[in-house]
């Protein structure tokens, strides 16, 4: 916290005083508000204009306050107002500094603890009767959550808040006063200030140069654009910031400002339109519509056209704006503004005509009618709308306490949810304890109250053995549980007959067993279990066994894609391993194929020990190697990501391979200037999305300057460079979007399965349910089913015997697992993953996004599996018996 005496209004004040002193016949009652007046005086000469302090108005043509210097303004107004203080959370994901601004009264900053508390305890329904809530709301004030530029090319919005900051620490009116005296404002500059730091940094080097103005890469490192849909897995420090600051201040209200395309409404407030999920709560989503139409009247007043709503879906999913904040009874506030040319140049109609759409509708009642939108329209829609928004919590103060922060969690604590489930049950026995423990933890920093059973129990006429987990539903966060751990089922709807369906803004399901591969049951009827609270959620404690002989081994299953974790260590280590090519018994238990066999040696004892306790997951030991045939994994294999720039499945393969500790680097256009790519790589990675068009043409050198030459095209020989690597022994993966570009490139025997018409095939992005052959070394350790995930990609028929189908769509039975489906006889029996062998190197292709924003991650070992076992030399039951390396020490081939 920056906090220090303003030295002008200290003087100030001590003046007035001092003249109120001399002046015997004065009332002292009467020099109250001259001494206010003169204090407003002071603190408004003492902190300069954002335009005295930047050097330029904001919205100013061309102009843009970089990140660092919006930081130092917001201090320098908290070292010198009374009325702002600012805190820094943490660094980021690139280590910069992730900050917020408190503003209100200097009344209500002395008493924050205290209106801290009011708030957490109006959020715990349990400790906190309905008389009590009512007392304690009209003790506190409602917290006002403003977010801005989570997408970093969205720049209007944080220049805005350098304006709505001045404002509020040295304006003394009648509308400052209301919001300073009856709420609390929480401001966040940027939930992405990598993006700021990448983007606006970027357009002030080239300003004046040849090179385009616009950041041609990720603005976050991993997730790009995807940054504001990590809401259930919690997957970037980010997204835990803003998650932990909701926990602490309990905001009524959450405004998340955005930016959108320039061709539509200028800019959007709420009411939102789509299809709601039953667990958002109905009095948030009315409060929210309330706010939107006070903000469209202000708009309206003064002047401001172009002003839509009922749009934006967001409602049904999570991995979209909204996320947690909506399911505790904070109100979601949206503003979507249209944006202009290279973030800070006039948008001009190509034909001279107004911008947007020009049929007055319910949705738009007034349109724009100029031909010409700017960085200063989009400033001031921003700061009309925020200022409404914030206008309308601090006048609404007592209601949005009681009625959302405090009636929302009561009510599921009281009445459960609408669906009428009574509990999930997560079974003790499960094929991958990592996963389980991945998904309780998520539950555990949403708050969500979970049990554990100290005896076996029966629900729905299943048995359950002790160390059972239990979710009940009648608990706050019974809506958030029920939205992560059910299943869903989008509903067919449309605005008329011919009209199309109705889709999610995202994702048409969020179910967390589903795609981390948790075996959970959801029981409607009551049941009786002897349960205890679990506080603290952590991997399952594991030991390892007694050191083997000498001849034996250590043995790891496959199943748990937590074992990468393993892998990779043992391949940091540079340790031998090996896996069996079939399933096998050791000491009276059945291993399947695929298990990992690693010699008994002290260094990987050391090695399993350590990796092994970080994810849970029982080495075992046998005296005896297994006599089973299989691989040695080539020791420090190399992986190579091929992810374009600006590719954001490439942004979320990199995250993924750094979580998981994978031995990579991004292939870069300088690498094809090698002779042969297999100098460099034994296994590239093709992230989804990536086409001809990336790898061949790249990004243009006249546009960019050498700081992405990484991402320059390569040519026409650089594409047949990278056919001559598979052909030389190399390995390819494709995912997703990237199987055609592979096909292009191989020439591969497989043709789409799937119609291009959304009329006759559409998910939404749904997990559809899969048959896997795991006996294939690609599928080792996967089920015999599954559901995988789904969206906007690809199923495939094989058209030659040169392929082997790895996993494909049920041909008969339910395709659909959770989301939507439309079209379902185009994808049965189709091909999902596939393997070919081409030339002396394998291609494995995945139809579906299996590493889609890291969250279907029961799909993972189709990944890792193949990254390993392509590079992998083939060893005999007598080799694997003796355990005898394949590979030396440098990863060249033994010569026997």
């Amino acid at each position: 916290m920056l906090k220090t005496r303003p030295p002008l209004l200290y003087g100030a004040c001590v003046a007035l005083l001092a003249l109120v002193g001399a002046t015997a016949t004065a009332p002292v009652a009467s020099a109250a508000p001259d001494l206010a007046r003169a204090a407003a005086v002071a603190r408004a000469a003492n902190i300069p204009t954002p335009e005295q302090h930047f050097g330029f108005k904001m919205g100013a043509e061309g102009k843009l306050a970089s990140y660092p210097d919006v930081l130092t303004y917001m201090k320098l107004i908290a070292e010198r107002s009374d009325r702002v203080d600012y805190k820094t959370i943490g660094p980021t994901t690139m280590g910069n500094e992730y900050g917020t601004v408190i503003i209100s009264s200097p009344k209500n900053l002395r008493r924050l603890d205290r209106l801290v508390e009011i708030n957490q305890k109006l959020a715990d329904p349990r400790s906190t009767s309905p008389e009590e809530a009512r007392r304690l709301a009209s003790e506190g004030v409602p917290f006002y959550h403003l977010e801005a530029t989570i997408h970093s090319s969205e720049v209007g919005n944080g220049q805005a808040i350098n304006d709505i900051v001045h404002r509020l620490a040295t304006e003394d009116s009648d509308f400052t006063r209301n919001i300073l005296n009856n709420s609390v404002v929480v401001l966040v500059p940027s939930q992405n200030p990598d993006g700021q730091h990448l983007i606006i940094d970027h357009f002030n080097r080239t300003a004046g140069t040849d090179y385009r103005r616009t950041f041609p890469d990720l603005y976050h490192k991993y997730t790009g654009h995807d940054d504001n849909r990590d809401w259930t897995m919690f997957t970037q420090v980010e997204a835990r910031y803003r998650l932990e600051l909701e926990k602490k201040y309990r905001p009524a209200i959450v405004h998340i400002m955005h930016q959108k395309g320039n061709s539509g409404s200028r800019i959007f407030v709420p009411p939102y339109g789509g299809i709601t999920s039953e667990n958002v709560p109905a009095n948030m989503s009315s409060s929210v519509s309330a706010i939107g139409q006070h903000a469209a009247r202000a708009l309206a007043a003064a002047g401001k056209t172009g002003v839509g709503s009922l749009d934006y879906h967001i409602f049904w999913t999570l991995e979209q704006p909204v996320g947690y904040f909506p399911f505790t009874g904070s109100g979601v506030y949206l503003t979507e503004i249209a944006s202009v040319t290279d973030y800070a140049y006039p948008q001009k109609s190509a034909d001279g005509r107004p911008l947007g759409p020009q049929q007055a509708r319910m949705n738009l009642i007034e349109p724009y009618r100029s031909d010409t939108w700017t960085l200063a329209d989009i400033v001031d829609y921003a700061k009309i709308a925020t200022y409404a928004g914030m206008e309308y919590t601090a006048s609404n103060g007592e209601k949005l306490l009681y009625d959302n922060l405090y009636a929302v969690p009561h009510e599921y604590l009281t009445k459960g949810v609408p669906s009428g489930t009574f509990a999930f049950v997560v079974d003790a026995k499960q094929r991958d304890p990592y996963a389980t423990f991945e998904m309780l933890q998520r539950l555990e920093w949403t708050e969500v109250e979970i049990e554990r059973a100290t005896s076996a129990f029966v629900a729905d006429g299943k048995r359950y053995d002790a160390g059972s987990y239990v979710v009940k539903m009648q608990q706050p966060r019974g809506n958030w549980a029920h939205q992560v751990l059910g299943t869903d089922q989008y509903p067919e709807v449309r605005d008329c007959g011919e009209c199309p369906v109705l889709l999610p803004y995202a994702e048409a399901t969020t179910s967390l067993p589903l795609q981390l591969g948790v075996d959970v049951a959801e029981i409607r009827a009551p049941f009786e279990a002897q349960l205890e609270r679990v506080t603290t959620v952590a991997p399952p404690q594991v030991t390892m066994p007694p050191a083997p002989r000498a001849k034996g081994a250590y043995l790891v299953r496959p199943e748990s894609y937590g074992t990468i974790q393993i892998v990779s260590a043992l391949q940091d280590a540079n340790i031998p391993t090996f896996r069996g090519a079939k399933g096998f018994t050791a000491k009276g238990v059945d291993y399947p194929a695929g298990t990992y066999i690693v010699p008994a040696t002290p260094q990987a004892r050391n090695t399993l020990a350590t990796a092994s306790a970080k994810v849970g997951l029982q080495v075992a030991a046998v005296d005896q190697t297994p006599k089973v045939a299989g691989v040695q994994l080539k020791p420090k294999t190399r992986v190579g990501l091929l992810r374009g720039v600006g590719n954001m499945p490439g942004g979320w393969d990199m995250w993924q391979f750094d979580q998981y500790g994978i031995n990579y680097d991004v292939v870069s256009a300088q690498d094809f200037q090698r002779k042969s790519l297999n100098e460099l790589y034994d296994t590239i990675v093709v992230s989804s999305g990536v086409s001809r068009d990336d790898i061949v043409e790249g990004l243009d050198p006249a546009q960019y300057d050498e700081a992405y030459s990484w991402a320059y095209g390569v040519g026409e020989k650089g594409w047949r460079k990278l056919q001559q690597f598979v052909r030389n022994g190399g390995t390819l993966l494709a995912i997703g979007d990237s199987v055609q570009t592979a096909q292009q490139l191989l020439d591969l025997p497989m043709k789409p399965a799937l119609p291009t018409s959304d009329d006759e095939f559409v998910t939404g992005g749904s997990l559809l349910n899969q048959e896997f052959d795991s006996n294939d070394p690609v599928a080792w350790g996967m089920p015999e089913s599954w559901p995988v995930w789904l969206y906007d990609t690809q199923a495939w028929e094989l058209t030659g015997d040169s392929g082997k189908v790895v996993s494909n769509y049920p041909a008969e039975g339910e395709v659909l697992a959770s989301g939507y489906l439309r079209g379902a006889e185009h994808i049965r029996g189709a091909t999902n993953v596939a393997s070919f062998d081409v030339g002396k190197g394998q291609v494995v292709t995945y139809g579906s996004e299996i590493t889609f924003r890291t969250l279907p991650r029961s799909q993972y070992n189709l990944l890792y599996n193949a990254i390993y076992h392509g590079p992998a030399a083939e060893v005999d039951a007598t080799g694997v018996q003796q355990l005898r390396p394949q590979f030396g020490p440098d990863g060249a081939p033994v010569k026997r």
